[in-house]
């Protein structure tokens, strides 16, 4: 039986515990061809000590800075490109795989030659019966990403292997003769939107883009929670800019006016909602985010480039009302003003 050559990718940033038990599991896959490339982003824990010394089989590759998720993986391809790789899988370091992911994968892209990436259903690893992901589905009218009903990581036809499926870079397996069509990440995401940007090149440019159910992979998320997870500033910033910079890409005419308009009424909304529940620091994150997405700067976050002053004072004025106004939903501009004066109210109650 032939078993096309893989190359895994590994992208390490000061997380050694968590690249170290990912190895551990990747070196007990049951695939029989593969190797495995670690991009180490300029890591300030010793990782790249420690691995080297107890993964001698690993291809250490050390940046001496961090390139983000874009330009790490970049360098990993690379590499596998420029030896010999039929597939390329990029892999979390938080993630824990099965004995037979890679098989299933693997066996999955081999009996469609028009696929070009395949992705495992991501469960969570401190819930392993809890389904993460198993597909997304790009909605071209409104300008947004469907993500399939979690049920028993059952996957509907549509978003297994439809025409406009879009998977996540936690586990992505790409083949290689998708890289020669359509070229790697786009490193001006740096981190966030990368992977869906590349699952919609990989659709315009013929492939199709697919879930294999059976695959598995165990995933270091947070679970959903009410309220707003605290995942740090830089995720929001980044989430916020990203996003624009997927969309202006695709939406032409009469459409950019109202994304950009639609846009603007999240920026104004979640900074609000950040400032609410997380502090100022994340609302200026999140208005930052959207001055460099508007001025086209790419790349890590240059923390030099600030929204406007006058700019943030007037998007932070009455922002459940802009939001709403912005997006035409004139009844909910009272109701949702009222529910966060309530709201304040109760907390004003339980401190006192």
């Amino acid at each position: 039986m032939n078993y096309p050559k893989v190359f895994i990718i590994i992208l390490n940033w000061n997380g050694l515990q968590d690249t170290l038990e990912c190895l551990e599991s990747v070196f007990n896959l049951d695939y029989p061809n593969f190797e495995v490339i670690v991009v180490d982003n300029g890591s300030i824990d010793d990782s790249v000590e420690i691995i080297s010394k107890r993964y001698t089989q690993v291809i250490l590759i050390a940046n001496e800075e961090n390139l983000g998720y874009t330009g790490g993986n970049n360098i990993g391809m690379r590499y596998a490109m420029e030896h010999t790789a039929d597939y390329m899988w990029l892999l979390n370091n938080d993630t824990v795989v099965e004995p037979d992911t890679l098989s299933k994968l693997v066996d999955a892209a081999e009996k469609f030659p028009d696929i070009g990436l395949v992705s495992p259903v991501i469960y969570y690893y401190d819930e392993p019966d809890k389904v993460q992901f198993c597909g997304s589905y790009v909605d071209w009218g409104n300008s947004t990403i469907l993500y399939a009903a979690i049920k028993d990581a059952q996957v509907s036809d549509e978003f297994q292997c439809g025409e406009n499926v879009c998977l996540w870079g936690t586990a992505l397996l790409i083949r290689k003769s998708l890289i020669e069509k359509i070229g790697y990440l786009n490193e001006k995401f740096f981190a966030y939107w990368e992977d869906t940007d590349y699952s919609i090149r990989s659709i315009r440019s013929g492939f199709r883009n697919m879930v294999e159910s059976l695959a598995k992979v165990y995933h270091e998320n947070q679970s959903p929670e009410e309220g707003i997870p605290n995942k740090g500033n830089h995720y929001y910033y980044f989430m916020i800019r990203n996003e624009y910079f997927l969309w202006v890409q695709y939406v032409k005419g009469l459409k950019k006016i109202l994304y950009l308009k639609k846009y603007l009424a999240k920026v104004i909304g979640n900074a609000a909602s950040f400032r609410f529940y997380l502090g100022k620091e994340f609302a200026d994150a999140c208005f930052d985010g959207a001055w460099s997405a508007f001025r086209g700067v790419g790349g890590p976050w240059d923390k030099n480039i600030k929204m406007p002053f006058i700019l943030m004072k007037i998007f932070s004025w009455h922002p459940y009302f802009l939001e709403n106004l912005l997006n035409g939903e004139f009844l909910n501009i009272f109701s949702e003003t009222l529910k966060r004066v309530k709201v304040k109210l109760l907390r004003i109650c339980n401190n006192g």
